[in-house]
Order: C-alpha cells, then sequence, then structure tokens
C-alpha cells in the first residue's frame, strides 16, 4: 500500500510539474516593451535635476541631443529656449528644489514599426523660492533618449499660476 501511495504522489508530481510546464502564458500580442525601476537613462534624468538647481546650463545642455524638442505644457520649445527659460528664474532670484519622493520609472518599447525607444517618465514636486515666498508645483515629466544616450524629446506639464506669484 505504502508503494501504491508513494507512486502516486511521484505521478502527480511530474504531472503537475509537466503541466505548468506546458501551460506557459502566451505572450501579449499588444505587449511591445518594458519598464524598468532603474537604469543608466533614469540617472541621467535625475541628474538633471541637479543641473536645473544650481542653473548648471552649460552641464544641462549636454545631457541633450543639439536638436531636442519641449513640449512645455503643450508648448514646441528648442533647448536653446529651455536653457533661456532657466536664466530668466535665475536672473529673477527664484532657486528650484526638487523634492526627494519623486516617482520615476524608465521603458525600453520595440515599436512595431522595427524602431526603438527608451523613455523615462517622471512625477515630481518642485519647490520655487524668491526671497520668504516658496511655492510647489507638481510635475510630470516624460523624456525619451536618443541611441547616444542623450535626451532627444521631452514632455513636460506643470500647472504654471502659482510661478506668477514668483515672477513679479
Amino acid at each position: 500500500m505504502k508503494n501504491l501511495v508513494l507512486s502516486a504522489i511521484i505521478a502527480l508530481t511530474v504531472v503537475s510539474c509537466t503541466q505548468s510546464a506546458q501551460n506557459k502564458a502566451a505572450v501579449d500580442p499588444h505587449q511591445f516593451g518594458e519598464s524598468y525601476d532603474s537604469t543608466a537613462y533614469m540617472d541621467v534624468i535625475k541628474a538633471s535635476f541637479k543641473d536645473i538647481e544650481s542653473y548648471d546650463s552649460v552641464v544641462y545642455r549636454a545631457r541633450y541631443a543639439d536638436t531636442a524638442k519641449f513640449h512645455d505644457n503643450g508648448k514646441l520649445i528648442t533647448l536653446n529656449e529651455n536653457v533661456a527659460l532657466q536664466g530668466q528664474f535665475a536672473a529673477a532670484g527664484i532657486t528650484a528644489k526638487v523634492k526627494d519622493d519623486y516617482v520615476m520609472w524608465s521603458s525600453h518599447f520595440n515599436f512595431k514599426d522595427g524602431t526603438e525607444g527608451d523613455y523615462v517618465y517622471s512625477y515630481l514636486t518642485v519647490t520655487f523660492t524668491k526671497g520668504e515666498q516658496s511655492v510647489d508645483v507638481v510635475v510630470f515629466q516624460a523624456n525619451r533618449f536618443n541611441k547616444d544616450g542623450r535626451i532627444a524629446e521631452e514632455w513636460i506639464v506643470y500647472d504654471t499660476s502659482q510661478m506668477a506669484t514668483l515672477m513679479n
């Protein structure tokens, strides 16, 4: 009887393992990318936050492709225009500090047309300060990288109404 029970357990184990291997989930035909919680591209974005805080336009500019496009609240601007905006903040005596509690992830896509793309997405809060006055601005930012590892395109969305109080 013991041999019969032992044989049954072994048979069930073999069948169970074989079925799970054979029942492997099919690849989703709609999935064309993967997301990551740590990449070199994310490190570039984190470093760009520090560049903005110190208004280091030389290092900041080097992280971007020369032809980088910015979609700043839906308005298309160039890298030069983006850097000029930062210069205006600095000239107005406004400092920027990215809060450490941001959320960030990275994705790599294999598009159906055969191209690939690497993106970093960030939800963050930036504290802008002028004198004794500070405002927190919640920002969503998405960055597309080129094959050289530089930022080729940026989409950034935030509420500009609070910024106006600091510009006076």
